[in-house]
């Protein structure tokens, strides 16, 4: 599943000042829809000027989101819900960070210890949010949500939990998954247990974020064991070493191709 972007989701619009509950002082408007908002807002009454996020919903979305919010457990980040004129708003803290598109892109100079740091992130934070809400979990996926501190291996999700259609475990797997192959791309020097790693992802289906974290802990070893492996030799012997083993992956694509198109 490809993950698609609405148009407005990266604009942040500056705004005069707007009061929620009398509280909450509004300052941007970090993406907005039909019948739904998300607002970064202080909080006026706490001492520190505490900032939050505030996910807005009106009309046909209240009474699922008063369900799917009262459903949820154990999110540290999540301080309860509210309503006001009408509107039913989800209150969880502002986290900044960086989105993950702004740290691993192709090209991108992440050392490998910092993109299995950051896999190790993703699936555990598929792992912890499993059993949320699929219309909560699966929104925590979005690129825009996931904010990284690649230098300290830290993820944290950015809850804007914008209305999704068919949203379940497999969805959020799936999203789960695009995340994973922006960290751990197949890249020159990627050695042979991230290689088969990567292809496993393709081959085998996985219905739930548990049975990912769980196929991923079967190779996480591996793969530091052969990164390090190739961290070990001269700049000789690793660039040999490099070049005959994607020199060997081509030639098996090719022939791959060529017995695909005899068949």
């Amino acid at each position: 599943m490809s993950e698609e972007k609405p148009e407005n989701a990266e604009r942040d619009y500056a705004v005069d000042a707007i009061l929620i509950r009398s509280r909450y002082k509004v300052t941007h408007i970090q993406y907005a829809q039909d019948q739904y908002a998300a607002l970064q807002a202080v909080d006026l009454e706490s001492r520190e000027k505490r900032e939050y996020l505030l996910n807005v919903y009106e009309g046909e979305l209240v009474k699922s989101y008063v369900d799917s919010f009262d459903r949820l457990r154990h999110c540290a980040a999540y301080h309860g819900l509210f309503m006001d004129q009408g509107s039913l708003v989800a209150l969880f803290d502002a986290v900044g960070g960086t989105p993950i598109d702004q740290v691993f892109f192709k090209g991108a100079e992440v050392t490998w210890q910092e993109r299995v740091d950051a896999a190790q992130a993703l699936f555990h934070l598929g792992l912890s949010i499993s059993d949320y809400p699929p219309e909560i979990a699966c929104a925590a996926l979005l690129s825009e949500n996931l904010r990284f501190w690649p230098k300290e291996g830290r993820l944290e999700v950015h809850y804007q939990v914008r209305p999704m259609e068919g949203m379940n475990q497999r969805e959020e797997a799936l999203l789960l998954l695009d995340q994973v192959k922006k960290v751990l791309l197949r890249r020159y020097a990627s050695p042979k247990a991230e290689i088969r790693f990567l292809d496993s992802l393709e081959e085998q289906v996985f219905l739930t974020p548990v049975a990912l974290y769980s196929h991923w802990n079967l190779a996480k070893d591996e793969i530091i064991a052969d990164y390090e492996a190739l961290e070990a030799k001269t700049s000789l012997q690793r660039a040999l070493y490099l070049f005959f083993q994607n020199v060997g992956r081509l030639a098996k694509r090719i022939w791959k191709g060529r017995k695909g198109r005899k068949a």
